[in-house]
């Protein structure tokens, strides 16, 4: 396997082209085109392909990916879906959840995704961390492909003890769900004291009812600057939001940003919307996920960065970012970028500008993790073609990109 590769070719968002020079996994330069000479090379002609650095999936629930045809829903609103959800999971097996969440893994890193954020439901039945064991399992089978992290949610009643071990299972992330607790506040701040015990980030679920009494932001963004907690933490959904007046919505954006908070929109889901060009101009981190993938709360979801992006209403080169950018620093990873020095974790997609792709969705895509191609889809296919069993043999070619086979 080279350790170098070059790009031929490639747009970049400012309309530039450039042969980018790939090398141990990190952007190494960037070059006029025919400054480098093709025939020496092993590279990629990625004439035609805005290239962009890849998203990464700051919210999605894994465990429930692919459910819509066995499960249904409860058409009675979110909480109806959840209920849905909430009778069927004991009778899946470990098969088919490993199934089902390799399958949307792979879907996710056939549309461009290199980082993966999965909520898991903890707590239930005899084997309460079963889908933690699961999807450590996937981490290390899809490694070259992608980085998963794993949030442990648990669920009503689920021990602290529970919570704990999910951490030492694999979980990398405690997250939760607060509102439905008897006492939300109490619940918040006995996640983050296990956050704090396990040494561990906290991703919660947020004001994604419609008590217009509640605002758990608020209160978490001052618990976080009263306690001194000094690990990332997230917020998501947050769809209370919408209920505030322009001012008071500025002084809770103001809030959350003075506590050093990430916020993840969900725009693509019904009812999950956030008022993000306010919370961007408040200085809040906002990042944009898909949360669902054909699940009982959402039997449309994607599993598509340029859908998700596009679904946020911004302009496309702040759509982007909130879906690459943004969501890396969800997760803790290092930015992406086109310049040298970045992690050459990369996303080809066949349009003229961001604001095409974003638009069209092209399913004609290229997908780089670490400098080496791990997925490729054709307009003719419709379907992934993967690089060598996961990338365990990410073979590069010189002149024009190979078709997908």
């Amino acid at each position: 396997m080279s350790d170098r590769i070059t790009l031929f070719g490639a747009t970049l968002p400012d309309g530039r082209t450039r042969d980018v020079v790939l090398r141990k996994g990190r952007i190494s330069m960037l070059r006029e085109p025919g400054r480098l000479g093709r025939g020496a090379c092993a590279g990629l002609d990625l004439t035609g392909y805005l290239l962009l650095p890849a998203s990464a999936e700051p919210h999605v629930h894994l465990d429930r990916a692919l459910t819509w045809e066995p499960v249904g829903s409860d058409p009675d609103g979110r909480d109806g879906a959840w209920r849905s959800w909430l009778v069927r999971p004991a009778h899946y097996r470990p098969g088919d959840l490993r199934r089902r969440s390799r399958e949307a893994l792979r879907t996710l890193a056939g549309h461009g995704v290199t980082a993966v954020r999965t909520h898991l439901d903890i707590g239930e039945g005899r084997t309460p961390l079963r889908a933690v064991e699961v999807m450590a399992e996937l981490r290390a089978e899809f490694h070259r492909v992608l980085d998963l992290q794993i949030v442990a949610v648990p669920v009503p009643g689920t021990t602290d003890r529970t919570i704990v071990d999910a951490v030492s299972a694999g979980a990398r992330v405690i997250g939760g769900q607060p509102r439905f607790a008897p006492d939300f506040r109490q619940e918040t701040r006995r996640l983050l004291r296990l956050a704090d015990r396990a040494e561990v980030a906290l991703d919660l679920h947020l004001d994604d009812g419609f008590d217009p009494r509640l605002l758990a932001v608020g209160d978490l963004a001052r618990l976080l600057r009263a306690s001194g907690f000094d690990r990332p933490v997230t917020a998501s959904h947050l769809a209370g939001l919408n209920r505030l007046a322009p001012s008071a919505l500025g002084r809770v954006g103001e809030t959350i940003a003075a506590s050093g908070m990430r916020v993840v929109a969900l725009p693509s889901e019904r009812g999950c919307g956030l008022p993000i060009r306010e919370l961007v101009a408040a200085g809040v981190t906002v990042a944009a996920g898909g949360d669902h993938l054909r699940t009982a709360g959402h039997p449309m979801g994607l599993a598509d960065p340029l859908a998700t992006a596009a679904a946020t209403g911004l302009p496309p080169a702040q759509a982007w970012a909130a879906v690459a950018e943004h969501a890396r620093n969800v997760l803790g990873l290092e930015p992406g970028g086109l310049e040298p020095g970045a992690a050459a974790d990369l996303f080809a997609v066949r349009a003229r500008t961001l604001a095409e792709a974003l638009q069209t969705r092209p399913q004609d895509r290229i997908v780089l993790r670490a400098g080496h191609v791990v997925s490729r889809s054709g307009r003719d296919l419709g379907h992934i073609a993967w690089s060598a069993s996961l990338g365990n043999d990410t073979r590069t070619t010189r002149g024009r990109v190979p078709a997908a086979a």
